[in-house]
């Protein structure tokens, strides 16, 4: 594979990641604190399924193409190489973490008509587990820009 092509795939499953990331924690956030119970169902349903089809084949990507470019370039094995790997291996335990609170919260309203107070405070976990998973995922973007520590 051409080093083009493999950039160009690996900056496009980078913006697939974030764009959806981002994207359906917004809805579901939203929806979360402005929609009618069954809205908040369905969304958050919705999110578990485009966490399934496009989130998690792009984080798979981008391990294999962000290592793979990092041979092409010489910079395996480099500060900036284990810094990118630390920041990535964070930020995907997080956005683990909150993949298995959305699946927590969609078991704990299936046979509900309202809310319950645990659901709550999953949520409040799973926006607090977005923050940091969403600035590392930026700073990656930084490191992949810039090179720092090179």
């Amino acid at each position: 594979m051409t080093y083009h092509l493999l950039k160009l795939i690996h900056i496009l499953s980078a913006t697939l990641m974030i764009g959806t990331g981002l994207g359906s924690a917004f809805y579901l956030y939203l929806t979360y604190k402005k929609s009618p119970f069954s809205t908040v169902k369905d969304v958050l349903n919705f999110v578990i399924i485009a966490d399934l089809i496009f989130t998690t084949p792009s984080v798979i990507i981008q391990l294999i193409t962000g290592i793979m470019l990092s041979q092409i370039m010489g910079l395996t094995y480099t500060k900036w190489f284990w810094v990118v790997l630390a920041v990535s291996f964070l930020v995907v335990v997080l956005w683990i973490r909150a993949a298995f609170i959305q699946v927590k919260l969609k078991k704990l309203i299936e046979n509900q008509h309202e809310l319950p107070p645990k659901f709550h405070q999953l949520m409040k976990a799973w926006f607090y587990l977005g923050i940091p998973s969403f600035l590392g995922a930026m700073y990656l973007y930084y490191l992949m820009v810039y090179k720092a520590f090179l």
